[in-house]
């Protein structure tokens, strides 16, 4: 008898929520890893994806290590790569050309060990690989792209936590100066009067590996156009695991439902004894109305059907346009001056 051949393995799982991209492997206890390619950023790297060497900034949520392994590989591979152009390395100012990196932004308490983690290759390899690793405390933000803010959250898991929110920082005139005609504000703006004030959008959030909290209920979650949330448990006689590995359970994802406004609730984390079948007849049955905003990641057939529907539609609205372009329509009889006798 012939041997099968091995399984077929990592597939990432892919979703377009426009705009943005969400793909990765999410599988939990062996590897984590959520890349939002318009947004410059990845959460975990349990696993160093082709796709996530793209990625400038990877936003670790904790230490675990289906969470964290295939950080030194994905700094090695962009330093070996190429990949990147810039680096947030100090600039020394000794005319030497900056490598090009990316930045790894975690819990503070992660940061010494982190660190250490990267020099401990260095005797192994025989070579210096290129690192950044960021601290960011909880309630604080960095800058990801313009105007585009990443902000620490502090969770509550086994080890030091994070989960973080994405944010687009916009400025709006203030109500009182509304009515005002431009050159009047310029008068104000030239006075040193500040007739602005800043707005916060809540773009992405993301738990990471938590049990419930209040921080769950924060503006930046429920007020987030896209949440990913780990989901580790879905069978109903499964909730004091939760709570012993300080996990979320489908009950806790279902009480959040009247506090996420997102168009998209994005589930990641289950694992291999749920098959996607079982936690998809769950959400269906627990979340009512709400399940057509539940998606898994790792549902690769669902997720792929409806990739196909939007390719579907917006080829369908392209060629309407073309057509509609091509051929316009007549003008109505109404619209004909009748011709004299």
């Amino acid at each position: 008898m012939l041997p099968s051949p091995p399984a077929r393995e990592g597939q990432l799982g892919f979703l377009y929520l426009p705009p943005y991209r969400v793909q990765g492997i999410s599988v939990a206890g062996e590897q984590t890893v959520i890349q939002i390619p318009e947004l410059d950023l990845a959460f975990d790297i349990g696993q160093c994806t082709r796709a996530v060497l793209s990625a400038p900034t990877i936003a670790l949520s904790h230490a675990h290590m289906d969470h964290l392994g295939g950080l030194p590989y994905w700094f090695s591979q962009r330093y070996f790569q190429k990949i990147g152009g810039e680096t947030h390395m100090p600039d020394k100012g000794d005319g030497k050309p900056r490598i090009p990196v990316g930045r790894c932004i975690c819990h503070p308490e992660l940061e010494q060990h982190l660190r250490g983690m990267m020099r401990a290759w260095e005797p192994l390899e025989r070579q210096k690989t290129p690192f950044d690793i960021v601290p960011l405390a909880p309630n604080s933000d960095i800058e990801i792209k313009n105007n585009i803010m990443l902000r620490a959250i502090e969770t509550r898991h086994t080890v030091p936590s994070l989960g973080y929110a994405v944010l687009e920082r916009r400025s709006k005139l203030k109500e009182e100066f509304r009515d005002l005609p431009q050159e009047k504000l310029r008068e104000l703006r030239a006075s040193g009067i500040d007739i602005t004030r800043q707005m916060e959008i809540p773009l992405v959030a993301y738990t990471g590996d938590t049990s419930p909290g209040e921080f769950l209920v924060r503006d930046e979650f429920a007020d987030a156009k896209v949440v990913i949330s780990e989901c580790t448990f879905f069978e109903p006689d499964h909730n004091d695991r939760a709570r012993t590995g300080m996990h979320l359970h489908i009950d806790d994802i279902i009480r959040m439902l009247p506090v996420w406004k997102a168009e998209a609730i994005v589930l990641v984390h289950a694992s291999r004894r749920t098959t996607i079948h079982y936690a998809r007849e769950r959400i269906e049955a627990l979340a009512g109305a709400d399940a057509s905003r539940i998606h898994l990641l790792m549902d690769h057939r669902s997720n792929r059907a409806r990739y196909e529907a939007q390719v579907a539609a917006a080829n369908g609205a392209a060629s309407g346009a073309t057509k509609a372009a091509e051929n316009p329509r007549p003008e109505s009889q109404a619209e004909i001056p009748e011709t004299q006798a």
